[in-house]
């Protein structure tokens, strides 16, 4: 059984959130849900922290037991500042870098840094984060964030937990036999690597297309930091694992000008769309997270487009370059024919609606594709609320 491990520096906070994963029954199908204690989570600091020295020392010695080495998930409190422990002085963020970079934990959930029930209208989903996703205590125990179904908040830019873990190890094993192979192409994305805007490429490296995966953990500044150079194979594929594929998740994907996933794709050529257009639930089953098979779309017209890594990112996705260049497709032959809808994908709940229901805002993107749509939830906060149309 794979496991769970929560930590708030109040005691009874952490119990709150772990017991609100145990009522999740698309959780507990599948984990164990622990509540670290301040003691346990003391000792876990001090090793990590040993470890990080020895690293930069190059030194190989034996490591001491880590309970963070068998954890699938570490959910991480933001703010740990505990005024009665002097020895304790530590933000989520932190921890997380240690976690990430010292431990052999799959996945990081950080806490409220970004608020308690939040939505991210950037889409950016805060790279610079060592926490593979940040969330709110609020939407700590969503279904939908679990791997489980919802009718109602759910944003497209979180993964399925489950699903990423499987994939995981297949990412570490492919950056253990490419780790001096430069990223792009591993990735199968070196002829659209100088599309990509600065502001996308510069988190890989100074030289996208030459930067290999050792190079991008030892001096990126975005895997290990300062002193912090020194790593073996098996560092590096987890490291690289984590942050190339929150770069591809959170900075190329969201643009849906380098790669486009499902949803978008049939927004903007619904004659790949397979099924009654007049029904919603024809609209609805491109919004599955699995493989390209389960899509409702004409698979053998853009087969040929598809991003095969698929294990980096949590949904499948096209080249849009490519497919947009396709004359087989309807609305590039002939876009003055283009079908018109009245639905339209809103990222907050993953899901298509009516127009007329929905509201726009501007995602942060050098994209062509930054007008998005919201189905809008009066309890949610959206940030920053600048970038929500009037």
């Amino acid at each position: 059984m794979k496991r769970v491990v929560v930590y708030d520096d109040v005691r009874h906070y952490g119990e709150t959130y772990a017991e609100s994963l145990r009522r999740l029954r698309v959780v507990t199908a599948e984990f164990d849900v622990e509540c670290m204690s301040h003691k346990d989570f003391t000792k876990e600091m001090d090793e990590l922290e040993r470890r990080q020295m020895r690293a930069r020392r190059k030194k190989t010695m034996v490591e001491s037991p880590c309970r963070l080495d068998k954890t699938s998930v570490f959910v991480i409190d933001f703010d740990l500042l505990k005024p009665s422990d002097p020895k304790i002085f530590l933000t989520g963020e932190v921890v997380a870098y240690l976690v990430r970079c010292f431990s052999e934990c799959s996945y990081i959930m950080g806490l409220n840094q970004y608020g308690h029930n939040a939505f991210d209208l950037t889409l950016r989903g805060h790279p610079e984060s060592y926490a593979d996703l940040n969330v709110g205590s609020k939407q700590l125990d969503n279904a939908g964030l679990w791997g489980g179904g919802t009718r109602g908040f759910r944003p497209w830019y979180w993964p399925q937990v489950p699903r990423y873990l499987e994939s995981f190890q297949d990412r570490m094993n492919d950056v253990k036999k490419h780790v001096d192979d430069p990223i792009c192409e591993v990735l199968g994305i070196k002829d659209v690597v100088k599309l990509l805007p600065r502001s996308v490429s510069e988190f890989i490296g100074g030289t996208p297309s030459r930067t290999t995966f050792r190079d991008f953990v030892a001096r990126s500044g975005n895997g290990l930091r300062g002193r912090d150079k020194h790593a073996d194979v098996d560092t590096i594929a987890r490291i690289g694992a984590a942050r190339v594929s929150k770069w591809l998740e959170r900075l190329v994907l969201p643009g849906q000008d380098i790669l486009v996933d499902a949803p978008h794709l049939a927004s903007r050529y619904p004659s790949l769309l397979e099924g009654d257009h007049s029904r919603l639930d024809t609209w609805n089953k491109t919004t599955d997270l699995g493989t390209f098979e389960s899509l409702n779309l004409d698979h053998e017209a853009i087969e040929e487009f598809r991003f095969k890594k698929d294990v980096w990112l949590s949904r499948p996705a096209w080249f849009w370059q490519r497919l947009s260049e396709c004359r087989k497709i309807k609305e590039v032959s002939e876009p003055w024919k283009r079908e018109a809808t009245r639905y339209v994908f809103c990222e907050d709940s993953s899901s298509f609606h009516e127009r007329k229901y929905c509201r726009e805002f501007v995602a942060e993107s050098d994209s062509p594709y930054v007008r998005r749509f919201l189905r809008y939830f009066k309890d949610v906060d959206y940030r920053p609320k600048v970038r929500l149309f009037q």
